[in-house]
């Protein structure tokens, strides 16, 4: 398992973000962990379940990584997040100056994004094992889904970012 600094990644996330974090982490918050995977099951992660947002994106970019319509992601404070096997088959790929796409160099699995400026990581829903308790509650980056695919729930639908969310980097 990776080892972690809690105190230096609490203090490089957002004040809100890091307020939250002190109460998982220090207050005795009992948030279950939820265990993921690649295809070929050389990398496995845990995760707490205490994703701060959840949704499903549509930008090209998570697009052409997923080779689908578009992909769930939930976004978790890194501290919450650890690499419990197979460290050394991780690929990472700068897709971005503000985003690194984590997957299986073995099968192509894209497991997570990391958020490095905001302390972030992202991870795919598709990945994990179990179902998290934060459920995709919105659609993001509408204006650029394939035209080819139709939303057909009723969740909102932003063409880019939810009103008053940071503009990060699809995963």
């Amino acid at each position: 398992m990776r080892s972690h600094s809690h105190s230096s990644e609490i203090s490089t996330v957002s004040p809100p973000i890091r307020c939250w974090l002190y109460c998982i982490r220090y207050k005795g918050a009992n948030m279950d962990m939820i265990s993921g995977s690649c295809l070929c099951g050389r990398v496995e992660f845990s995760v707490q379940d205490a994703f701060v947002y959840s949704g499903y994106c549509h930008c090209s970019l998570c697009r052409k990584a997923s080779g689908a319509s578009g992909t769930a992601i939930g976004g978790i404070p890194k501290a919450l997040f650890s690499i419990t096997k197979g460290e050394q088959h991780l690929k990472r790929f700068s897709r971005s100056k503000d985003t690194v796409s984590c997957f299986c160099r073995l099968c192509g699995s894209t497991l997570y994004g990391e958020k490095p400026a905001t302390g972030m990581v992202h991870v795919r829903y598709g990945a994990l094992n179990s179902s998290p308790t934060r459920l995709p509650q919105a659609h993001m980056h509408v204006a650029s889904k394939a035209d080819w695919y139709e939303i057909s729930d009723t969740l909102p639908q932003f063409s880019e970012f939810p009103p008053g969310a940071a503009p990060p980097d699809p995963v």
